[in-house]
């Protein structure tokens, strides 16, 4: 690659570059920009063009865009006088063509006598000073309080030189190890805590922005006893070493300071022709450098990546790009053909994966705001770039502040170029992968074509190289540097392009490395997503630490972190001897608490479990000890709200939505307002102004508002509607009868739509009228009109619907008939009657019908009906469609199946199924109208035999079939055979015997109670029933006297059963008997004056005991009676009546009922004459009468449940009145019984 190339991409990541982010003074001061400070013309020298730079401060959002501008600002005078001044908006730089004439009209060749000349400032800055200056009152310069005061300088290649040494130069770079710094320091009486002492420095002939890192650390240093020593380098004519004292120092002190030099300080002469010269406290070391040689710089477009370090506590990460040739073939084409050099279509995107040191901790990560190019080192004849020459920078003022994405850990490069790609150019990604490692990408932009920046973007004033030519060693004329300007105006920016990244550490006292584990990859991403790698490469830096550990001296370390333990600033840290060593103990460390911005110190004892050593809350005293010791202060975030509100400008300024943002100090939202604005464009509003920051706002103390100002997107035109009424005339089919009749009305207008609320404004003119006037139909032979006239309309406007009118014609009706008919069986299959108008073809097709049926499988015989549809006429037309049934010879194929299944008894499977098929096959003719078969053919072959199957052998178990016997004469009709072979497991089986102890026999004798396989449980319904079976002998009567316990499970002895035994007794049971027995007195004789019987009971009682078994008595008590005797009865008297017992006597009570009759012989009367006597048959004399006792049967009241009962006698007293019955039966036979009843 060309020299000029890497030189560009090199010296601007490193912050030589003009108005460069690249370079960053402490990050507790806000630097003004580097300013170029030009001589008079009229005195101008060689020398008057050497610059002192002066870098900007790392956060540019504290600082204003012309901070930020590079050396160019030497054109207008600009020059910055203290780090308290900005400069205004007012203030960017310009190039005045008349002073460029007579400029470059004065320029001497250079010599090198030149060297000693002072550079004058040709105006003062004339900008507002935005803060006052700083106080001189507490800046003291090095006087009476410093004696002694030596200085030495140490090269890198190892020179050590003293005050008045001069060193020849290979080239024009010097870069130092370190500066070693000796001398008194006494109390004069007017030091103290907080004074600051000024050490000064003085720098000629340098051209490198970042001098300052060849002077320090970049961060301030302990001195130990004193205070603290920084490099302040904010205003390049009064650069010195401040001591800060503190209440540590006493009376006096000898001080040794080293400084050492960053990895990339050094100071470039910016004209070769004179001596860079360094002085410290009027102590001077001379560097003479070696003319330059501008030899043609040659290089097609690349991508540079690298990192280094210009301050103790950080890194830097750059990432630009060059291409010498492209500019080359510019210049020297007269900026007609810069060629083809390589450079990508698309955008340039460069990722770093980072991998720190283990002990290197990161702070932050920030992407400066503003991507940057170099300016041109152009040959003096403006034909092409050369080597050697000092270009400056430019920042690229035309960019929006970089946009910081966010995503997720660990994101893929296709995941980051995409995010980027859509994000555009100057768009970062810094991401926290969480494991110890971080991703920084950066979206360069696109080097040429559409989207590409060009140097009027970034210097609108379009005399970019009269400007770059203020920075050249080399000199050109005014005549080429406007050619080369005319060319560039319109040119792609592509030369030392470039952005940078800040990394910082939060300790400054070691060595910071970022290894050469970490890879830089570059990627060209065109508008198509096609993604092409540049290159890849490893990437590592280190910082030098700010200051180096004596023997013996011990370090107390105070970290800045916030609630979650993180540390938000760098390290403040002091070596220090403790007390009892050789050395004297060295004074106590004051801690003092920081101001930081959006933080709030905690003043309460909140410790963090995350980090080591002691929480501080306010200003301590630390004496060394004898270890190490940390300690930390706690700072809360502070809260900050923004506020966001979308207007509409065409309503009134309304307020359409207003979003309220909350979020902490120094975080940017997430918050865009793309979406909103894209809502509204979506609803066609127009973006006026969008206030709201595009990467999103950063918090700080105060609320922010912004505004999004949207308007009513409109469109006018001129618009044209016409209202036309027209008139068809039509058959009834719809085909056309005559022409169209079309008449128009035409309206204008000038008309706008707000596309938002979509209303239009704008009235209509009429052209030709507003009336439609009368339409005769017009006349057709043989066709009647359902219109005879179409009426005319009046007030049409533009706003009428265009009218419609259709007149029809019909013509006289016909008809015809297509009939459908069934050859095969000669039946009529549907008759379609066809309607329509004479001289008309029917639409009607036999098509679709015929379709239906050779659809259903029939064929086309004949189609009489006229393909293209009948015409009608005056007659009524006949027509037949003749079809027949498709046939269809097929093969029928039959498989036979026997399926013979192994089971078990339960019905799982046994043994693997067995089927065996037997295939047939016969041809079959088919009516595929009626799906029925017309024929069936033989199979083949006509039969066949299933073979006989052995049964397979199971162990354990027997099949019921030995074999499955074969099965002959199967044709293709037989139906599938399924044969159940079952095996049965061996059976064991468990019985029981119940034994009768009180009959003394056996009731059952080993009767199956259940069976099963051997060795398996009984089922739990075995037990049940045997349960329930012996509770079924107990609900007889039975009682359990003992019961054998059931098995387990079935034993292995087939020969002999499991037999459980009951022993049952018959139970008893008490019964209460009891018996009435009556004497009852019967009355005969008296007719109806007989009394009633008179009857007296007596109940007789007993307990017997019986077996529930038999029913049997086992026992009984003796009966007894509730009376010993019935009472005795007397005869009720009746008049004219004789009784023949007048009281029946009391009777002793017997287990037999007792009867008594009593008869009534009615008193003889006197006659008047007397009755002749008769003479009896027998006997002259009447027999007396009987007393018969006549006995019946107790009642019985059998006890429940009893089946038997003793004997009471009933059968004697039947038989006596049996007996008695018969005696009555003879007497009456022989005429005595008609005797008594007539003496009664």
């Amino acid at each position: 690659m060309g020299l000029v190339s890497v030189a560009i991409a090199t010296l601007a990541m490193y912050g030589i570059v003009g108005g460069s982010q690249t370079v960053q003074a402490d990050e507790q001061s806000s630097m003004n920009s580097q300013v170029t400070s030009v001589s008079d013309s009229s005195e101008k020298t060689e020398t008057e063009k050497a610059v002192v730079p002066t870098p900007i401060s790392e956060d540019a959002s504290s600082v204003s865009e012309n901070e930020i501008m590079d050396a160019a600002q030497s054109v207008s005078g600009l020059q910055s006088s203290s780090t308290e001044s900005t400069l205004s908006e007012d203030s960017s730089p310009s190039s005045s063509n008349s002073s460029s004439t007579e400029e470059e009209s004065s320029k001497p060749s250079p010599t090198p006598s030149q060297s000693e000349t002072t550079p004058k400032t040709e105006e003062t800055n004339t900008a507002p000073q935005t803060r006052a200056a700083r106080s001189r009152r507490s800046v003291t310069e090095a006087l009476s309080q410093i004696s002694d005061f030596k200085v030495t300088v140490t090269t890198k290649d190892g020179t050590t030189m003293s005050s008045g040494d001069e060193k020849t130069l290979s080239n024009q770079e010097i870069a130092f190890e370190q500066i070693h710094m000796k001398f008194t320091l006494t109390q004069d009486g007017t030091l103290k805590a907080g004074t600051k002492i000024r050490i000064p420095v003085k720098l000629v002939n340098n051209a490198y922005r970042a001098y300052y890192s060849n002077l320090g650390s970049g961060t301030e240093e302990p001195i130990n006893g004193v205070g603290t020593i920084k490099f302040e380098h904010s205003d390049p004519n009064n650069l010195a070493y401040v001591i800060t004292l503190n209440n540590q120092f006493e009376g006096q002190k000898i001080v040794e300071i080293t400084q050492k030099a960053a990895t990339i300080g050094k100071f470039t002469a910016k004209s070769s022709y004179e001596n860079i010269v360094l002085e410290i406290n009027g102590n001077t070391f001379t560097f003479k450098p070696q003319p330059r040689t501008f030899e043609k710089a040659q290089a097609p477009f690349a991508v540079y990546n690298s990192a280094s370090s210009d301050k103790a506590d950080s890194i830097k990460l750059g990432t630009s790009t060059g291409d010498a040739n492209y500019y080359n073939n510019l210049l020297s084409s007269d900026g007609k053909n810069p060629g083809q050099t390589g450079i990508p279509q698309g955008d340039i995107i460069s990722i770093y994966r980072i991998k720190p040191d283990n002990g290197s901790k990161i702070i932050s990560i920030k992407p400066d705001p503003k991507r940057y190019t170099s300016t041109l080192a152009i040959s003096e004849d403006g034909k092409y770039l050369v080597k050697g020459d000092t270009p400056s920078s430019i920042s690229i003022k035309s960019d929006p502040d970089n946009k910081l994405i966010d995503l997720p850990a660990n994101s893929t490069n296709d995941t980051l170029l995409k995010a980027l790609k859509q994000a555009g150019k100057n768009s970062s990604v810094v991401i926290d992968n969480g494991d110890g490692t971080y991703t920084v990408a950066i979206n360069l932009g696109k080097m040429i074509g559409e989207g590409a920046t060009t140097y009027h973007e970034i210097w609108p004033t379009d005399d970019y190289a009269q400007m770059g030519d203020k920075y050249q060693e080399i000199n050109r004329t005014e005549e080429v540097n406007k050619k080369v300007s005319a060319i560039l105006k319109d040119a792609s920016v592509i030369q030392g392009t470039g952005h940078s990244t800040r990394i910082t550490f939060a300790d400054s006292s070691i060595k910071n490395t970022i290894t050469n584990e970490s890879r830089s990859y570059s990627y060209n991403v065109d508008d198509n997503g096609n993604v092409t790698k540049l290159k890849e490469e490893t990437i590592s830096a280190a910082t030098t630490p700010s200051n180096a550990r004596a023997e013996g001296q011990k370090k107390i370390t105070i970290h800045y972190v916030d609630t979650t333990g993180k540390e938000i600033e760098t390290q403040d840290y002091q070596f220090g001897f403790p007390a009892g060593g050789s050395v004297p103990k060295s004074p106590d460390y004051k801690a003092t608490p920081k101001t930081i911005a959006g933080y709030t110190l905690v003043t309460t004892q909140n410790p963090i479990t995350s980090i080591s050593g002691k929480q501080l809350t306010t200003s301590q005293s630390i004496a060394f000890e004898n270890n190490d010791q940390d300690f930390y202060y706690v700072y809360a975030v502070n809260k900050s709200n923004a506020k966001v509100t979308y207007i509409d400008d065409t309503d009134g300024n309304k307020v359409l939505e207003t979003k309220e943002l909350t979020g902490d100090y120094n975080t940017t939202d997430s918050y865009r307002t793309t979406e909103t604005i894209k809502k509204y464009t979506d609803q066609n509003y127009e973006l006026v102004k969008d206030e709201y920051p595009p990467t999103g706002v950063k918090y700080n103390d105060k609320l922010q508002t912004f505004e999004v100002h949207l308007k009513h997107k409109t469109k006018t035109e001129t618009q044209k509607r016409t209202v036309k009424e027209t008139i068809r005339y039509v058959y009834e089919n719809g085909t056309e009868a005559k022409p169209t009749y079309v008449a128009t009305l035409d309206f204008t207008r000038t008309a706008t739509t707000d596309l938002v609320t979509n209303v239009t404004t704008g009235d209509w003119t009429a052209e030709n009228g507003t009336s439609f006037v009368a339409v005769t139909s017009p006349t057709i032979k043989g066709y009647t009109p359902d219109l005879a006239e179409v009426p005319a309309v009046d007030n049409i406007t533009a706003n009428s619907y265009n009218i419609e009118k259709t007149v029809v014609y019909k013509a006289n009706p016909a008809s015809a008939k297509v009939t459908y008919i069934d050859d095969t069986t000669g039946e009529t299959l549907e008759t379609k009657n066809l309607n329509g108008r004479y001289g008309r073809t029917d639409p009607y097709r036999t098509a679709e019908t015929i379709k239906t049926y050779t659809d259903r499988n029939y064929e086309l015989v004949s189609d009489g009906y006229p393909a293209t549809g009948v015409t009608y006429d005056e007659n009524l037309q006949t027509f037949e469609v003749h079809l027949r049934h498709k046939m269809d010879l097929v093969e029928d194929r039959r498989t036979v199946y026997e399926t013979i299944k192994y089971v078990y008894e339960d019905n799982t499977e046994a043994a693997d199924t067995t089927v065996q098929i037997l295939d047939f096959v016969r041809l079959i003719k088919k009516d595929l109208v009626t799906n029925k078969i017309v024929r069936k053919y033989s199979w083949i072959p006509s039969t066949r035999t299933f073979p006989e199957v052995v049964s397979p052998k199971v162990d354990g178990y027997t099949p019921d079939k030995a074999t499955v016997a074969a099965v002959e004469q199967i044709t293709g009709d037989s139906a599938d055979i399924e044969e159940t072979v079952t095996y049965k497991a061996d059976k064991q089986k468990v019985t029981y015997t119940i034994i009768d102890d009180t009959a003394q026999k056996t009731l059952k004798d080993k009767e199956v109670l259940t069976s099963g396989g051997s060795d398996t449980p009984l089922s739990a319904s075995a037990r049940e029933k045997y349960d329930l079976m012996v509770n079924a002998y107990l609900a007889q009567g039975y009682e359990l006297v003992s019961k054998d316990q059931l098995p387990a499970k079935f034993d292995l002895d087939s020969s002999h059963d499991q037999n459980v035994v009951v022993h049952l007794k018959h139970g008893i049971t008490d019964i209460q008997e009891s018996k009435d027995v009556n004497l009852t007195v019967r009355y005969h004789g008296a007719g109806d004056q007989t009394p009633e019987d008179k009857v007296q009971t007596a109940t007789w009682t007993r307990t017997v005991t019986k077996d529930k078994i038999t029913g049997t008595e086992v026992s009984a008590t003796a009966w007894t009676s509730d009376k010993a005797n019935y009472d005795a009865v007397p005869s009720p008297v009746i008049p004219g009546y004789s009784v023949d017992i007048e009281t029946v006597p009391s009777e002793a009570v017997t287990q037999e009922n007792i009867v008594k009759d009593v008869h009534y012989t009615a008193n003889p009367v006197t006659p008047d004459k007397p009755t002749p006597p008769v003479v009896p048959s027998v006997s002259d004399k009447p027999a007396p009468p009987t007393l018969t006792v006549v006995q019946t049967p107790p009642t019985k009241l059998a006890p429940a449940k009893e089946k038997f009962l003793p004997s009471t006698g009933d059968v004697q007293d039947g038989s006596t009145f049996t007996m008695l019955t018969g005696i009555g039966l003879l007497l009456s036979a022989l005429g005595l019984v008609g005797r008594c009843k007539k003496e009664d």
